[in-house]
């Protein structure tokens, strides 16, 4: 991890400050970035917080964390949260587009509650879910929508607060495992667009037999 950060909120609004007492208040960013780096060893990882210690946040500051993220021209951004608000839905739809066409690839979480989600359910951005394959190097990909990428999901054994580790189940667990091998496509194929990128996994997914 070479930066720490999180949303603070104050009288003009949120805005992403540097984490003075860095730290994973639940663990479910530990778990992620764990996945990440197993698959892309060599990758920088930068840490913004957003939510709380009771794993909940406000849909305006997820957003500001995701413009700043885009700003900074990250190649990929890893959301394993999503917003269920409809009155976000127009400003995450700006933001995912905004992503596309400054380079940067969204690889994004599903809801794990049926219904819609945001930036989940937009096409600019890679979306996934959770499939039920023991294997952290088969993803698969469906061409039919809400979500077009199923990674390793279930039961996975993830690394956790305080030097622990658990198993762990969900949808947020998935899209790292997809945002580690953008990484990777990323890092041979600098000049791949986001559209490219994806094309990529979607040709190197496993076939469902």
């Amino acid at each position: 991890l070479i930066r720490s950060l999180r949303v603070e909120s104050g009288p003009d609004g949120h805005r992403v400050v540097d984490d003075t007492e860095p730290g994973d208040l639940v663990g479910h960013g530990t778990a992620c970035a764990g996945i990440i780096h197993a698959i892309a060893p060599e990758a920088a990882l930068v840490s913004i917080r957003v939510l709380g210690a009771d794993n909940r946040g406000a849909g305006t500051a997820f957003a500001v964390a995701l413009e700043w993220a885009i700003g900074e021209r990250f190649a990929v951004v890893n959301l394993s949260l999503s917003s269920r608000s409809e009155a976000m839905a127009e400003r995450f739809h700006e933001l995912a587009d905004h992503a596309y066409f400054s380079n940067t690839l969204l690889v994004a979480a599903a809801n794990n509650a049926i219904g819609p989600s945001y930036p989940s359910l937009f096409a600019a951005v890679v979306s996934v879910a959770a499939h039920d394959i023991q294997d952290p190097d088969v993803w698969l990909y469906n061409p039919s929508p809400p979500v077009e990428f199923g990674a390793h999901g279930l039961d996975v054994d993830v690394a956790w607060r305080g030097g622990t580790r658990i198993r762990a189940t969900g949808n947020s667990f998935a899209a790292p495992h997809l945002a580690g091998r953008a990484a990777l496509i990323r890092a041979s194929h600098p000049d791949a667009t986001p559209f490219e990128v994806k094309t990529i996994l979607a040709a190197t997914a496993t076939r469902p037999d």
